[in-house]
């Protein structure tokens, strides 16, 4: 087991560890407590079923691929927020497609995608209409695919409409994913969403339309749930619509044996050309679609989905990575293409190894996401182009997995759209509206995690509230390290509050990240008045190991970044300003003063790693900088306390606390 963590390359499933807890025995979830997508499963038969689907499991969507094949152009009934179109490239959203494809040249595109994206596990038709009103056309399509590419899952999404009529060809089929769009239960509320519906040769308008629809919807379910087909249920979250009564909604479809809910944002834009969108009905906001699926998690003891895309009908790749462009109809339009079933299971299987990999670690960190969780937790939003690590630029995301953190827990709780800050690898200069979008999105978040930021973004994250962090880590050990390192600042600060002299022996009041310790530029400034009247104030500084690049003589003893607490004093009213030295070969060195600063030098000595001053409150007041930095940055601490400055970092964690 190595300490690094594990990035994938682009490849595709094999044999996977159980990722997901087991439904009840109709096929659907008795409790979250004991069932959900990123949970250990305690059915087989339930965990090898999602253990590579990146749509019914949180943890394999960083590692697996879909693509949806457009065979279904036709659909029976009419949505508010729905507009179909059939020639488009240049929209994200469900229903939408460049081309339109026969079984034939679907089949085609499934081996060609499969052996170029070789992590892709699962085939989906999801329309651009109904694939159920389209039956010839979709089972032709999973009969060609299912013949010829044996490895792939395979999937379909309705509106459940016409879906009792096919449950058993489903079923022979081996399709065992299916998702159903069901967004009421009222058709009182469904005649505000549904203009009408097509039924046995009749079109229903109004409430009838709604009430037809919905039995059948959850008809269906049900004979999925008898099935053991694992059934997903989309609900579309309409604010002012069926905002409220979704929680209702999620508790039924629970009842009925559904698997996995997933409550969904209004996608609403006038050049969209839907109802909604032309009347100037809005979609929630990020901070109002995570409260709710909060409350159809607690209020129906369901499991939710928190990793969804909205895919188009045409999508190919990592879930919120579509490379659909790269695979037009003349890349396999009338071509032979092999489908390499050896090669797919031998890139799968070493996904697994890396996943394990992975997985080991968050187990021996006692890192989890399912459970009883902290008391105390923060929201932190995260930059990654997946294969379970922090590894993307900050000005190249074009989403943020936005985690629920604290000790000893990360749990992805939804993943939030941006615009692209930086267009190329220097070309990030320009984008202030589009910052300042960025920063009003993650506006609920205490912290951003990334491998990289520029200075602009760094200090208008900071100008905002939001911490910046740089890190290429396993996403779990860097999320929930950040929410344990803030939430317990915040409580050292309330009971700083609520003490008159607010000089707690180990309050935290900074840390910075530094890649090579000697010669590097550190002040330290005594702001609180009350100390500069005392006696000589002592604070420690501490480099913790496995975060830096090593090399002898740098960050302590031995060097690799492996010192301990480091300690200095000022006098009263002195702030000390200086570089601190190479370290000696006992683990001492020296914080020289600058010329020409009101400073005083003062020694600094290492202790081992492992002493006994590294309680919880020691990590509180933490504070990551920019790597590269081509200035100083003011690292945060409360206003009493020291202040912190450094002209580089990027690696060891600096330490800042009383003594």
């Amino acid at each position: 087991m190595t300490n690094e963590p594990v990035a994938l390359p682009v490849l595709s499933t094999a044999p996977a560890a159980p990722t997901s807890t087991a439904p009840a025995a109709a096929g659907g979830c008795a409790s979250k407590k004991s069932c959900g997508s990123s949970a250990p499963a305690t059915d087989p038969e339930i965990a090898e079923k999602i253990a590579n689907h990146p749509c019914y499991s949180s943890e394999a969507h960083q590692y697996y691929a879909r693509m949806h094949v457009a065979v279904a152009p036709g659909c029976n009934i009419q949505c508010n927020y729905c507009n179909r179109k059939y020639d488009c490239a240049n929209e994200s959203r469900p229903g939408v497609t460049s081309d339109l494809l026969t079984p034939e040249d679907a089949l085609a595109k499934v081996k060609l995608v499969a052996s170029e994206i070789k992590q892709m596990s699962v085939l989906g038709i999801a329309g651009p209409g109904d694939p159920l009103a389209n039956p010839k056309r979709t089972f032709r399509t999973l009969e060609l695919v299912a013949r010829d590419c044996p490895d792939i899952k395979l999937c379909l999404s309705t509106n459940g409409l016409t879906l009792p009529d096919h449950v058993d060809r489903i079923a022979a089929l081996n399709v065992d994913h299916v998702t159903i769009t069901i967004n009421m239960i009222d058709p009182e509320v469904g005649e505000r969403i549904y203009p009408w519906v097509a039924y046995k040769g009749r079109k229903y308008t109004g409430r009838e339309a709604s009430k037809i629809l919905s039995e059948r919807q959850l008809e269906g379910l049900a004979m999925l749930a008898e099935r053991k087909i694992l059934a997903k249920v989309n609900s579309v979250m309409i604010p002012g619509v069926n905002d409220e009564h979704l929680v209702e909604v999620s508790q039924k479809v629970h009842e009925l044996g559904a698997f996995l809910h997933n409550v969904m944002p209004l996608v609403s834009a006038p050049e969209h050309g839907t109802v909604f969108g032309l009347s100037g009905q809005r979609g929630p906001t990020a901070q109002e679609l995570k409260a709710l699926q909060d409350r159809c998690e607690g209020g129906a003891d369901m499991n939710m989905m928190r990793h969804c895309r909205q895919c188009r009908a045409d999508a190919v790749g990592l879930l919120g990575e579509d490379r659909g462009d790269e695979f037009s109809p003349e890349t396999y339009q009338g071509r032979e293409i092999a489908y390499d079933l050896e090669g797919r299971q031998a890139a799968h299987a070493q996904i697994e190894r890396w996943r394990e990999e992975n997985r080991a670690e968050r187990e021996t960190l006692s890192i989890t996401g399912t459970g009883s969780k902290p008391e105390d937790t923060v929201l932190v939003a995260v930059a990654t182009k997946g294969s379970g690590v922090v590894n993307q630029h900050f000005g190249h995301a074009t989403e943020f997995w936005i985690y629920e953190a604290g000790l000893n827990w990360a749990r992805l709780v939804q993943t939030r759209d941006v615009q692209r800050y930086c267009e190329g690898a220097t070309e990030c200069g320009d984008g202030a509206s589009v910052l300042d979008k960025t920063i009003a999105m993650l506006s609920d978040c205490a912290a951003v995690l990334c491998s990289k930021i520029g200075p602009g973004p760094y200090d208008a994250l900071e100008d905002a509230g939001i911490e910046p962090v740089e890190v290429y880590e396993l996403i779990e050990k860097a999320v929930a390290t950040t929410g344990a390192r803030i939430t317990a600042r915040a409580a050292a600060e309330q009971a700083a509050g609520s003490d008159d002299a607010g000089t707690s022996p180990t309050d935290v009041v900074a840390e910075l990240d530094l890649d090579v310790l000697g010669g590097e530029l550190v002040d330290v400034d005594l702001l609180d008045p009350d100390l500069m009247d005392e006696d000589p104030f002592e604070f420690a500084v501490t480099v913790r190991p496995g975060s830096c690049s090593g090399g002898a003589g740098k960050g302590g003893k031995g060097g690799g970044c492996s010192g301990g607490p480091r300690h200095a004093e000022a006098g009263p009213g002195q702030a000390v300003s200086g570089r601190l030295t190479e370290p000696a070969g006992d683990g001492t060195g020296q914080i020289r003063p600058d010329t020409g600063s009101p400073t005083e030098s003062a020694r600094a000595e290492s202790a081992r790693t492992g002493s006994a001053r590294t309680d919880s409150s020691r990590t509180a007041g933490s504070r990551s900088v920019d790597a590269g930095a081509d200035r100083p940055r003011s690292v945060g601490a409360r206003a009493e306390g020291p202040r912190l400055e450094s002209a580089a970092s990027d690696g060891a964690d600096l330490e800042v606390a009383r003594s």
